[in-house]
């Protein structure tokens, strides 16, 4: 095998690290979604996200386990990204003073010049997110028709006090921006990088896929901007 072919070869693996990265990671932001969507139920306010935070956190070391496979999979995904991308630009011979983004039937799109740099500012935004909740300040509370009415963690006390904050709420209302973006990229070229191509196939997924993203990122962002409104 000769030098040619095993770069190809690297260049196709390494894309298809992306693309089922990413899509595992698009599956996990819309279970995460759906499980925050439990923060605008319950009676008292609260008890059903709490009573859901706790049930995952009851999996002991199961759940431990999944969070470091969730940042093994985010740490692959941006890396081999970082990675390819500083090959692909070490290898070009010939340097562009603009760069014009095409129009019409082109998929180039600022969104697609821009995911690295997106990627890095999300992963930024999830080192914060995680330091803020995961390692936050611990409340507990009580429900006597749950856990044997044993306290269990308050993280619901603890998200409406942070998005209090219009600080926070700004720093999550870009973030969400450019996640948007990022899946709305990421999700169709996935499909093409694993070789699930066709003209109707991609002329579908692409069309639904900006409509995802939008969609997953306004999920999260009427979190902080309903619990801010309300305090």
């Amino acid at each position: 095998m000769n030098s040619l072919n095993i770069v190809k070869i690297s260049s196709i693996l390494k894309k298809i690290i992306i693309a089922i990265t990413g899509l595992s990671l698009f599956l996990f932001l819309v279970v995460h979604l759906l499980g925050n969507i439990t923060l605008f139920t319950g009676n008292p306010p609260g008890k059903d996200f709490n009573e859901y935070a706790h049930f995952l956190e009851s999996f002991g070391v199961l759940f431990t386990i999944a969070e470091i496979g969730l940042l093994s999979f985010f740490v692959l995904h941006l890396g081999t990204a970082l990675y390819s991308n500083f090959i692909n630009t070490s290898a070009r011979e010939n340097r562009y003073e603009v760069s014009a983004f095409a129009g019409g039937k082109s998929k180039k799109t600022y969104a697609s010049q821009t995911m690295v740099l997106s990627g890095v500012i999300i992963l930024a935004f999830i080192v914060w997110h995680v330091l803020m909740f995961r390692f936050g300040t611990y409340y507990d509370t009580i429900y006597l028709d749950f856990n044997n009415g044993e306290p269990i963690r308050d993280l619901y006390r603890l998200v409406t006090e942070e998005f209090s904050n219009i600080w926070v709420v700004l720093g999550y209302t870009i973030s969400m921006i450019l996640l948007s973006l990022h899946l709305g990229h990421g999700f169709w070229s996935s499909f093409q990088s694993l070789g699930i191509y066709g003209k109707s196939f991609t002329r579908i997924t692409y069309s639904i896929s900006y409509l995802l993203g939008t969609i997953i990122s306004v999920g999260f962002l009427l979190i902080p901007i309903y619990i801010y409104s309300i305090n």
